[in-house]
């Protein structure tokens, strides 16, 4: 699940863009997810494509309730002034105009921070007792046992590698993040919670784990609570023991909410998604799903991806037998199904199923559909009937068709 961090920005203007507009060439486009809930009319001007080479500005914003020094580059500028601002730590923030305090900038071009700056960066940032642990393309800033961040660092080496290589196979050309990812785990709940309030907001009792579409960062919790288990025992919370917690049944959606938010992560930073564009959220969470899948005979906890997500599955299924499927056109053409709570959990369900289908029996139509959408500028967003009619440019005009072998092959799924 990702958190929708437009809303500031689009509920405090009616946004009307200047030419500043940015269009950016596949290799370096940021990336991201999820479609703001706020649907508000957006006049644009003509764009224009402005030179790799830009000068470095210098923000200083109110965000959160603290007065912020932010050094980057305006990707997009309302005509009140607020901005789509993105930062050399990764950062893709809305900034309402009334948030900005002030502007300027400099001939210098922008230099995203390396491994060891970002490390300082959310040292200071973060409370005391924090540590940086690096690993080859992440950095984790934690305050739980070493040996859980290994793991974990483990496991999201694991994926990213997997995850490049699974799309490449399928004749889909990505690029490695442009700089380390982040990662925050947090000891316990308790003080995640309190990080993650200010973004999830009352949503944050739900999310063991999360990826910021805004701060490019994933934030979660040690969910072994090995830290009690070391205070317990007056061990070290070993590898071992992590091991163990997790090789458990129980651990199942645990080790699934890790890599389903990894996914995200990786996604949106390789040139397969791109945040505050239109990505339709039965594809963005029906692909993390997809790659979400632990196995716990392994010791990393995950070894492969596209394995059935049997969960997920049974409750297709049940729901099917009982006639409560949606139809794709509905789940197609807009994100309600999955955004409302009470029908939120099935039409989840249905997102994984598709995603899977599409991806082991449509590739090539797929992987189109892929490139179609990472085509799609910022901060506009589709029709229903705009959504529907690229879904067909890619799969075809006979969904009814569609959905018959959808139905045939998904039923004989063991």
């Amino acid at each position: 699940m990702l958190p929708d961090p437009t809303a500031p920005l689009l509920n405090s203007m009616k946004l009307c863009l200047s030419p500043r507009r940015i269009v950016r060439s596949a290799p370096s486009r940021a990336a991201n997810f999820v479609a703001a809930s706020t649907f508000l009319a957006f006049f644009f001007l003509p764009r224009t494509l402005l030179s790799p080479a830009r000068a470095v500005e210098h923000v200083v914003a109110l965000r959160h309730g603290q007065v912020r020094r932010l050094t980057g580059e305006a990707l997009l500028e309302a005509a009140d002034g607020g901005l789509l601002f993105s930062t050399d730590d990764g950062s893709l923030l809305p900034l309402p105009a009334k948030s900005i305090r002030s502007r300027s900038s400099d001939p210098k071009p922008l230099v995203p921070l390396d491994a060891d700056a970002l490390g300082r960066r959310l040292l200071a940032e973060m409370p005391a007792g924090f540590q940086i642990y690096h690993s080859t393309h992440y950095v984790i800033c934690y305050n739980t046992t070493r040996s859980y961040v290994k793991w974990c660092s483990s496991l999201l080496e694991r994926l990213q590698r997997a995850f490049l290589g699974f799309w490449d196979k399928k004749g889909l050309k990505l690029h490695p993040p442009e700089q380390p990812l982040v990662v925050i785990v947090f000891g316990d709940r308790g003080s995640y919670s309190r990080y993650a309030k200010r973004e999830l907001g009352g949503a944050v009792g739900s999310a063991i784990g999360y990826y910021s579409m805004a701060t490019n960062r994933i934030a979660m919790y040690d969910l072994t609570g090995v830290q009690a288990l070391r205070r317990q025992r007056g061990g070290r919370g070993s590898r071992h023991d992590i091991t163990a917690l997790l090789s458990q049944p129980a651990a199942v959606p645990l080790v699934a909410t890790i890599v389903h938010e990894a996914t995200h992560q990786i996604s949106f930073n390789s040139g397969l998604q791109v945040r505050y564009a239109d990505n339709p959220v039965w594809l963005s969470e029906g692909l993390a799903m997809y790659f979400e899948t632990p196995d716990l005979d392994s010791s990393s906890g995950w070894r492969g991806i596209g394995n059935v997500n049997y969960p997920r599955l049974r409750r297709f299924r049940k729901n099917a037998a009982n006639g409560k499927v949606g139809s794709l056109r509905s789940l197609v053409a807009d994100d309600r199904r999955l955004k409302t709570p009470i029908t939120a959990v099935d039409a989840y369900a249905e997102a994984w199923a598709w995603n899977y289908f599409l991806i082991r029996w449509r590739t090539k139509e797929y992987v189109a559909y892929l490139k179609m959408l990472a085509e799609k500028p910022q901060l506009i967003w589709d029709k229903p009937v705009t959504r529907l009619a690229e879904f067909r440019t890619a799969f075809g005009d006979n969904i009814q068709a569609l959905e018959a072998d959808f139905v045939k092959r998904m039923s004989r799924l063991k």
